[in-house]
């Protein structure tokens, strides 16, 4: 139970690599899916965390060798974090950008398909900022979080 049965740089590597790998899979799904978890999302999310658990430490069962990799997963997202507040570019590949979903009162659907999101979802967004159709809608954009921004034109 104290006892490391694999090397702490194996752990480390392992926790490493698996935190590079969920962040890719997790930034190709888009940001829709991390700013607005559904049930099936976070039943996902779940079932992803306990399917890689037992590849960040191996056959480690240990609880020094649990506490190992999560210190290594906190430690690889600060030095993440730090990297993107100092340098933009790194932020922007990373996090991505803010994108447009509605100009003017029109709909960018080729920003939705890209982005998944539906009609309906944007619907529902729009109504639960006062909206009521889609030409009052200056602008309405998807920020990097997954949050989707409506600002009204003005009259």
């Amino acid at each position: 139970m104290w006892q490391l049965s694999g090397t702490p740089s194996e752990i480390i590597i392992r926790a490493v690599c698996i935190y590079v790998g969920v962040f890719v899979l997790f930034r190709l799904i888009g940001k829709k899916q991390i700013g607005e978890l559904a049930p099936v999302d976070f039943v996902l999310l779940m079932i992803i965390s306990e399917s890689v658990s037992r590849s960040i430490t191996g056959d480690e069962d240990s609880i020094p060798g649990g506490l190992l990799a999560a210190f290594t997963l906190l430690v690889v997202n600060y030095a993440t974090d730090t990297i993107m507040a100092r340098y933009r570019s790194v932020e922007k590949i990373i996090e991505g950008e803010p994108q447009f979903l509605i100009k003017d009162g029109r709909i960018l659907h080729s920003v939705l398909r890209k982005s998944t999101i539906t009609e309906q979802d944007l619907g529902a967004e729009l109504r639960r900022n006062g909206v009521d159709k889609v030409e009052e809608v200056a602008y309405a954009v998807l920020e990097t979080s997954g949050h989707i921004n409506v600002i009204k034109k003005t009259k």
